[in-house]
């Protein structure tokens, strides 16, 4: 080969790689996309930009082949840090717990900024408290003082939801409430028998409960406490130094999720369409009222702030997830803003 084809067949392949850039691709990864693991603690429309992306092809589109694996709840830690695998998506306040006891993790990017966990009640039950719709809801927690809730994991996500909102309206989570610990399906079906009054937890299975009979008490957006807003509800988590050795898989990782929420703000049918593969065996309707909870806090830009790092720090701290002089790793261990410009 002469030095003019080689110098053209150098040129050729800058262009591809710009054209690659430009429309947003990873092409050192393009070509082959790399088996990458991602561990979930449940699937939940929550991780609806992840389903997206995987049915849409974004992963592939910037170099990585997916496989999603499920691991119980705050598993998922132990599952990064075993290194069965390479990503999670799960609560800023579970990472920060986990952190607390020197399980460390290190958050790249957030999808969602807001909590979107729901306390259903029995009808039976809402009607004894007689309380307005529009009732006050530090008025709504106190009232449900005595009762037997259900959530899915000690300690987990919606059970330190419920322990903060009650210890700010004045309650003591440890003697106020019977806390029973129950897989989602089967809090739906004990809300239902009655052998719960009320459960902690988010669509679509909150959802689900509602259309069983139950009553939506209290909505995550509705409770105004500073702690909550923002917060860093579903982060994207990596082993600490993953992404030094892996700097071009993060970016395709972060990349494709952010496709993913462009195409829900943009496009609700294509985005339901998508969904509808991973959730095939959801009712159409609840999966759309599921979806319409999730979409308008998703963020687009996935960014990490350090008031986000701040508010669920104080959440973790007053429910009582970490004690109140837990020593922390410092921010920059915990939080890469690299990803998120």
């Amino acid at each position: 080969m002469n030095k003019e084809m080689q110098y053209a067949g150098r040129i050729l392949s800058l262009a591809m790689i710009a054209l690659g850039a430009a429309h947003g691709s990873s092409p050192a990864l393009a070509q082959s996309p790399v088996p990458t693991t991602i561990a979930l603690p449940a699937q939940s429309l929550l991780f609806a930009p992840l389903y997206i992306a995987q049915e849409r092809g974004f992963f592939r589109r910037h170099g990585i082949e997916p496989k999603v694996i499920y691991v119980a709840g705050p598993g998922v830690i132990n599952a990064m840090l075993g290194k069965s695998a390479d990503f999670s998506l799960i609560s800023g306040g579970i990472q920060i717990a986990a952190a607390a006891r020197n399980q460390k993790l290190v958050a790249i990017a957030n999808t969602q900024d807001r909590f979107t966990t729901d306390i259903v009640i029995r009808d039976a039950v809402a009607k004894k408290l007689e309380m307005a719709p529009n009732a006050d809801a530090m008025a709504k927690i106190r009232a449900l003082k005595g009762l037997t809730i259900g959530v899915d994991a000690i300690n987990g996500l919606p059970h330190s939801f419920l322990r903060f909102v009650a210890v700010k309206a004045g309650m003591n989570p440890e003697t106020d409430f019977t806390i029973t610990a129950l897989q989602p399906p089967a809090m739906v079906a004990a809300l239902k028998a009655g052998t719960i009054d009320a459960m902690v937890f988010s669509p679509p299975f909150s959802l689900l409960a509602v259309e069983e009979g139950g009553v939506r008490w209290l909505s995550g957006p509705e409770v105004s406490l500073p702690e909550l807003k923002p917060f860093p509800y579903n982060v994207v988590l990596v082993r600490p130094g993953y992404c030094d050795t892996e700097t071009v898989r993060c970016q395709g990782f972060v990349a494709a999720l952010k496709d993913a929420i462009a195409l829900m703000k943009a496009d609700r049918s294509a985005s339901l369409e998508a969904l509808g593969k991973s959730f095939d065996k959801m009712e159409p309707d609840i999966l759309k009222a599921s979806y319409e909870v999730f979409a308008p806090f998703a963020q687009p830009d996935m960014k990490l702030t350090s008031a986000m790092l701040d508010n669920v720090i104080a959440f973790d701290r007053i429910s009582g997830i970490i004690p109140p002089d837990a020593k922390l790793p410092p921010e920059s261990e915990l939080y890469l803003t690299a990803f998120t410009p």
